[in-house]
């Protein structure tokens, strides 16, 4: 198993992709695949001598509404997607590193009591029966050592996915002709990209929350270990929707173009400040509850991403909702950029979609 710092999903399903090599092409790109509700998003990164440089990148809206539960609606369209994506950002390279999330994967933090670390493994499946609400045999399981302390006390983080949810995505994957050589969780390739980007201490914690179509993954981290975890049934979506609905626009293109304008019209922006005040309470019992817990330093900041994030006066609305500083994550801070390829413009344009798939990319070059 990989070392928790910094790395703490990246021995996700470790078991089923021993041994990844990169395909055919340049061995130092490595590409990832992000499989959203709404969207279809790639990028390829190119190892350099100190760092990763962005290579590729290119994002696809998916033509089937997006399943409530994240499970692939329609394999035809999705497939399509993807092909199209790769297509458009013209990456030949067919291995890739993809994620899930939803309600088909679970994640916990758990301490456990053992004697003998040789006893460990069996210790943590024991456990995850108490806390899967799925038959055992029918989910994958793996798990990290984040910390010993005293007392035979042991943290370990437990991720369980249903073994048809996990098969359902690799299966699209192939369908679309390429290899899933890792598949990783959603919530570890924003910790990825925000470890790459942002300097990591251990005595202050971030809040990252990626705002996506359906829902919000919301992680806390310090020093490299994620020590709490959460999927809030609250996304992007909902804003249009109300939106729409009460504008009485036609169609949710239309709504979602107001929604991201700099200069909104008033009962726009009452509706969305209105929308974005759920999301900050939510934030806000994820903050009470992580602080009442002590699982950690102090969180001295927040970082949105996701197409959600992208909703106008987010950061200051939950920024007042939290009364903690909050900004959008760039996940191009430290990554080597061809400007002549890649202009600033068009990177604030994708920077708050593009996190996961980086931190995807990132994952697939930090070979297991």
């Amino acid at each position: 198993m990989a070392s928790a710092h910094g790395r703490a999903g990246s021995s996700f399903f470790a078991r089923l992709f021993k041994g990844f090599s990169l395909s055919s092409g340049s061995k130092s790109s490595a590409v990832g695949l992000s499989i959203g509700a709404s969207t279809i998003k790639v990028a390829q990164l190119k190892k350099t001598k100190t760092n990763w440089k962005l290579e590729k990148f290119s994002s696809v809206p998916l033509t089937e509404a997006p399943s409530e539960h994240r499970e692939i609606s329609n394999v035809v369209s999705t497939v399509q997607a993807i092909q199209e994506a790769m297509a458009q950002a013209d990456i030949g390279l067919k291995d890739v590193c993809s994620a899930i999330a939803g309600s088909g994967i679970i994640i916990k933090n758990l301490t456990i009591t053992v004697a003998d670390m040789k006893e460990l493994q069996d210790q943590v499946f024991w456990e995850a029966e108490q806390y899967i609400p799925f038959d055992i045999s029918e989910v994958v399981i793996d798990y990290q050592v984040t910390k010993q302390g005293q007392d035979n006390q042991v943290d370990v983080i437990l991720v369980a996915v249903k073994k048809e949810y996990l098969e359902q995505y690799m299966s699209v994957i192939e369908e679309a002709l390429l290899q899933p050589r890792i598949i990783d969780a959603e919530v570890f390739a924003l910790q990825n990209s925000f470890e790459t980007n942002y300097p990591v201490t251990d005595t202050e914690a971030t809040l990252l929350a990626d705002i996506g179509a359906l829902s919000t993954k919301i992680m806390i981290c310090a020093g490299g270990i994620p020590y709490f975890t959460k999927d809030a049934p609250f996304g992007g979506i909902a804003i249009t929707n109300e939106i729409q609905r009460e504008l009485k626009l036609p169609t949710p293109v239309d709504a979602e173009s107001l929604k991201v304008s700099g200069n909104l019209p008033h009962e726009v922006s009452e509706i969305v400040a209105r929308m974005c005040h759920v999301l900050g309470t939510e934030l806000k019992k994820s903050i009470d509850f992580y602080s009442a817990s002590s699982l950690g330093p102090p969180i001295s900041s927040i970082l949105l991403s996701g197409g959600g994030a992208r909703a106008a006066h987010m950061t200051k609305i939950i920024e007042d909702n939290t009364g903690i500083p909050t900004q959008l994550l760039d996940p191009f801070v430290r990554l080597e950029i061809d400007q002549s390829q890649f202009s600033p413009e068009y990177l604030t344009s994708i920077a708050a979609e593009a996190a996961i798939p980086i931190g995807l990319a990132l994952r697939a070059g930090d070979k297991p």
